[in-house]
């Protein structure tokens, strides 16, 4: 708890750093959406390789996503703007289960499956996750270690999909895609 009232102490002494803050946190995870759509649809050699990767960030976006609501129904965890009175809670954000930080870890999720193909951006997309990470901190909504699960979560998701079976189904996925984008483009040009 001394983590959070610290971090969050800083709230209020700088305004621009409050809506520095404010916007990652509430509006971040939208640079993710913005890339992974850069990242699908920009032409090039190595378009295929860049779709699988999107597509196994999204899937285990998915699956961590299941996992957190399945820990948040059996641990409901009090934020910590509910538990001490005197945190700021200034994006509004309503009282539910903080364990795991979502946020958190479908950055990890997203930067752990770029950093492990390859990706280009792929650091500045894992900078952003950790600064994502911190701004929920800094609003205090989260502890430290609901920062730490939903990291630890996503890593060992993507460890888990990162089997050689589970790409190749991913690379089939791709190809699936691939083809039917081909049969629309014929259709179009009729």
């Amino acid at each position: 708890m001394k983590a959070v009232k610290k971090t969050n102490g800083l709230a209020g002494s700088c305004r621009l750093l409050d809506c520095l803050m404010d916007g990652i946190a509430q509006y971040g995870h939208f640079v993710f959406l913005l890339y992974g759509l850069i990242l699908w649809f920009a032409p090039g050699k190595t378009r295929a390789r860049r779709r699988e990767s999107c597509l196994m960030a999204l899937l285990s976006i998915c699956l961590c996503s299941l996992s957190s609501l399945i820990i948040g129904r059996l641990w409901k965890r009090k934020r910590p703007f509910v538990k001490a009175g005197e945190i700021w809670n200034f994006t509004g954000h309503k009282a539910n289960s903080s364990f795991p930080s979502n946020h958190a870890m479908n950055g990890v999720a997203v930067a752990f499956q770029l950093l492990h193909d390859g990706m280009p951006g792929a650091k500045g997309i894992a900078a952003l996750s950790g600064l994502l990470a911190f701004s929920r901190l800094f609003a205090g909504v989260h502890y430290p270690t609901d920062l730490f699960g939903g990291a630890a979560i996503a890593a060992g998701m993507g460890c888990l999909l990162n089997r050689p079976v589970i790409r190749k189904l991913a690379r089939m996925g791709v190809r699936f895609v691939d083809a039917g984008e081909a049969r629309l483009i014929r259709w179009r040009k009729g």
